[in-house]
């Protein structure tokens, strides 16, 4: 068996093994989710997937209190429009500027999102200047004959990820620059580097539990610096075979294949490796990840050398935010 062939199979293995997992940890989630106490927010709501299958209609989601202002982002094919709500007393909206109107809703309507797959919906939200605050933005997903809600907010001592549909969350760093701990069973955020290579910080990695031959580590690579890099190699002593892959379409169908030429990381921008979209693919692994267990994995860029990170396995069909607030932006 030639090892182009035993890798086709892999891959196959693989697509199924993800297709069959459970989504209802696949949430809407704000990407990235760590922001400064006072600043213009850029995030984007992440919709991984329609409702049974079902493509999204439409994505409505509460603004929380505190934030004064919203600039939401257009899409082709979609009708974007924000509700305003009026406050008892007037608030300072930024530039000296005082007001009593401020969001209350930010909706896209009119489009269609294939329920196979996942989009983003971006926002820049004026956030109150308050370190160490948690911003539920609860989200109502509408999709062709139905709809999904994510408007659960954890009670204290209460985790996110004990919840079906959580809403969205935003932390605001407390005055460390760290995000709020332990406030409604907050894990510690993602976004602090887990290893640097130069200018370029790796945040957030992880690996999936699976029983089969190949499977897949996830990251955000975050580029400090004035020049463009490029991811081109990855290796570790777990598997035989260590590649980095991207999904494609092809048709309706979304394929993975090898990436040509490595991964970009924009200088003074971010890169998601996450699923569906850009990753490291382990081919050939030599015994099964198990949840709770740790392997290396050494990074190389074209500018910025090797770096050799150890990668924590976490369950089967996990994603960037059960991580814990994971934050990047797909290049």
């Amino acid at each position: 068996m030639n090892r182009a062939f035993l890798a086709g199979a892999m891959l196959a293995t693989l697509a199924a093994a993800v297709a069959t997992q459970p989504s209802a940890r696949a949430h809407v989630v704000a990407d990235p989710a760590l922001a400064q106490p006072g600043s213009y927010f850029r995030t984007a709501l992440r919709v991984p997937h329609g409702c049974d299958g079902r493509p999204t209609t439409a994505l409505r989601v509460t603004i929380p209190d505190g934030v004064v202002s919203v600039t939401p982002q257009a899409k082709p094919g979609w009708q974007v429009a924000v509700a305003m709500r009026k406050l008892d007393r007037p608030v300072d909206a930024g530039h000296g500027r005082m007001t009593d109107m401020v969001p209350g809703e930010v909706s896209w309507t009119g489009g269609s999102l294939p329920g196979n797959l996942f989009d983003e919906f971006g926002l820049v939200l004026k956030l109150p200047a308050t370190p160490g605050a948690q911003l539920w933005l609860p989200v109502v997903q509408g999709c062709d004959g139905g709809e999904a809600r994510w408007e659960q907010i954890p009670a204290a001592g209460q985790s996110a990820h004990d919840l079906p549909r959580p809403a969205a969350l935003i932390r605001i760093a407390d005055s460390s620059g760290k995000p709020a701990m332990h406030q409604h069973g907050a894990q510690p955020s993602a976004t602090m580097p887990a290893a640097k290579a130069g200018d370029i910080a790796i945040e957030a990695p992880f690996a999936r539990a699976t029983p089969a031959r190949v499977g897949g580590v996830f990251l955000t690579l975050k580029n400090g610096g004035k020049a463009a890099d490029i991811l081109v190699r990855a290796a570790s002593p777990v598997a035989e075979h260590v590649e980095l892959h991207e999904h494609v379409k092809d048709g309706e169908a979304m394929r993975m294949r090898p990436v040509d030429g490595g991964i970009p990381v924009p200088a003074g921008g971010i890169t998601a490796l996450q699923p569906g979209g850009y990753h490291v693919m382990l081919i050939g692994l030599k015994q099964p990840l198990k949840e709770g267990s740790h392997f290396p994995l050494t990074l190389t860029f074209q500018k910025a050398g090797a770096v050799t990170l150890d990668i924590p396995v976490m369950k089967a069909g996990a994603m960037p935010d059960d991580h814990s607030g994971h934050s990047g932006h797909k290049h």
